[in-house]
């Protein structure tokens, strides 16, 4: 039976941070997001999350997206959302994909609560009933980058975590002492990766690679701006470790341009920037074909952390040497917006579980981010 959407509502929200850290690139003092709620004509609710420029997405979805969405049938989320994006025009990769990524995030999520079934099984079904996760952090500091550094990954280590991702891009001297100072702490057959935030030159990135070669990293991640596929073709050619990016391409042309060129070894979507499930299946299916991994980016609230789990665990196993794809991002920074709705449980084996219930899994309530909401609306 379908399964009309009658309303959606947005819910912007903020936190502050303890301290004003960031990556190589850009400081911050606070958390942000924007979550959306689709309700439907038979009672039921889909949760969506857009990370990035969350005023700016809100006030696309209520003039443009949202309206020409009442109405459409959540059990069929591909097609509801195929429209939206012709009102893309000169926008074909930027607000409209993250705008997107919010409303299609939430149409699935409606649409395994209406069939009873969780969302990676709409997909096609899991391949694994738990994911291996990294670490992802700690952010850096400001004014003292690596202060927080031993402290962390020891505590990372204490978390049950066997996989880790600095940040790294600030000085060739820094950055060699910090990660070896990392593998020192998580030993040797732990995985290591390292994000330079798009801070440095090709010929930064291949001598910092070269002069730690022997650390054995799983890869770098984006050593250069997203957008300058040349250099990211040379890097390809010449880096000792794989290299990883993607967060910051939208949409399936962006990765077809990237890919075609040898651009890049690891693909790294993030589902509430590049147009949510729908456009990150094609995306996966496209770096397949290449014998590339898909390693999603997760960032922002829980919605895009639990969305983000379901699309892993559909996933292809993929090596590369020692080491085994997907894996399962974690951002274990101070994140009030991503705890309130889904907490860090880690096996044994560093693995986080797959939710199985209906939809993303979880049951959200304003309740649980109230405290959090700065602006809210409703179409």
């Amino acid at each position: 039976m379908p399964s009309i959407i009658t309303s959606i509502e947005g819910f912007s929200l903020s936190c502050d941070l303890p301290n004003r850290v960031g990556n190589a690139r850009v400081m911050f003092e606070k958390r942000t997001s924007l979550l959306v709620r689709v309700r439907t004509d038979d009672g039921h609710v889909g949760w969506g999350e857009c990370w990035a420029y969350a005023d700016a997405v809100s006030e696309m979805i209520r003039a443009r997206l949202g309206p020409a969405l009442i109405g459409a049938d959540v059990t069929l989320p591909s097609a509801a959302i195929a429209p939206l994006f012709g009102f893309a025009a000169q926008d074909r990769r930027g607000l409209h994909h993250m705008a997107i990524s919010a409303l299609d995030i939430a149409l699935w999520d409606a649409f395994g609560r209406v069939a009873g079934r969780p969302i990676h099984a709409l997909l096609g079904g899991a391949r694994r009933k738990s994911v291996q996760a990294y670490a992802s952090g700690p952010l850096l500091r400001e004014g003292n980058p690596y202060a927080d550094l031993d402290e962390a990954l020891a505590s990372y280590v204490e978390q049950g975590f066997r996989a880790f991702k600095l940040r790294i891009g600030i000085d060739r001297q820094r950055d060699v002492a910090a990660l070896r100072r990392a593998r020192d702490i998580i030993g040797p057959d732990a995985m290591l990766m390292a994000d330079m935030n798009e801070a440095g030159t090709v010929k930064e990135a291949i001598g910092l690679m070269r002069q730690i070669e022997d650390l054995e990293l799983a890869w770098l991640e984006e050593p250069v701006p997203h957008d300058n596929f040349p250099a990211y073709v040379r890097l390809a050619q010449q880096l000792p470790v794989a290299l990883s990016g993607g967060e910051s391409l939208y949409g399936l042309a962006a990765f077809r341009d990237v890919l075609s060129q040898g651009g890049l070894e690891i693909v790294q979507p993030d589902l509430a920037l590049c147009g949510g499930f729908t456009e990150a299946r094609k995306i996966a299916a496209l770096a397949e074909a290449f014998g590339v991994p898909t390693v999603p980016h997760v960032w922002g609230a829980g919605v895009n952390y639990l969305a983000s789990l379901h699309f892993t665990s559909t996933l292809p196993v993929q090596r590369m040497g020692r080491f085994t794809y997907p894996l399962h991002e974690i951002d274990v920074g101070y994140n009030p917006l991503r705890e309130c709705i889904a907490a860090i449980e880690l096996d044994e084996n560093g693995h986080v579980a797959v939710p199985q219930g209906p939809g993303l899994g979880v049951d959200i309530d304003v309740s649980d981010f109230e405290e959090f909401i700065v602006d809210r609306w409703t179409i």
